[in-house]
């Protein structure tokens, strides 16, 4: 989101912000269309089109993507390859969810601002949902756990840090504070921080 931004170079490496609405009815397949394998859709494949759900700050409704099957997947396996919509401000979880990016930056915002977890986002998210008529309900916590965990895996990661003893990648790092925290089921004995010796 551009209050993330360091300056221009930030647009460089992540491209302009796009806040674009009505999102079209159809989300188009672009040139770029991958499977999740990896796998770049081969033009030469029909085209189809699939309902979806995409999901934005403030409501969710069912459209169409278009997709193609995978070239290198096996046909059992059904696996298309989609577009991937950040031209539009959408994130293309695997062509049955999308969510808006301003949706995705509601919960940077908050989570950089104080600590909100995933139970509390959903659940205000879907009470503005149910406030606004949307004509579907919000996502529960563990998909939009994972919906933010792999939007955050594509964004690119730069700056400038560089140690001027390790270089740009040192073997450890301290830093002060916590946003995320381990999840309390994934908390066992043996679970320690980076730090523990």
């Amino acid at each position: 989101p551009p209050w993330a931004r360091t300056g221009p170079e930030d647009d460089e490496v992540a491209g302009k912000y796009t806040y674009a609405r009505p999102f079209p009815d159809v989300l188009p397949l672009s040139g770029d269309a991958r499977c999740r394998c990896g796998a770049i859709a081969d033009p030469s494949i029909k085209v189809e089109e699939h309902s979806c759900v995409l999901y934005d700050h403030a409501e969710a409704h069912e459209v169409k993507i278009q997709v193609r099957r995978c070239p290198a997947c096996p046909a059992k396996s059904r696996m298309m390859a989609g577009p991937d919509l950040g031209e539009l401000g959408l994130f293309n979880l695997n062509n049955h969810t999308v969510l808006s990016h301003a949706l995705l930056n509601k919960y940077d915002t908050l989570l950089s601002t104080g600590e909100t977890t995933y139970h509390g986002f959903c659940t205000a998210i879907a009470r503005e949902y149910e406030s606004y008529d949307s004509a579907l309900p919000f996502m529960g916590p563990d998909r939009f756990r994972t919906c933010w965990f792999s939007f955050m895996n594509i964004q690119p990661c730069t700056d400038g840090f560089k140690c001027k003893i390790c270089g740009p990648e040192p073997e450890v790092v301290v830093v002060d504070g916590a946003t995320i925290s381990y999840p309390k089921r994934k908390r066992t004995s043996g679970l320690r921080p980076p730090t523990h010796i």
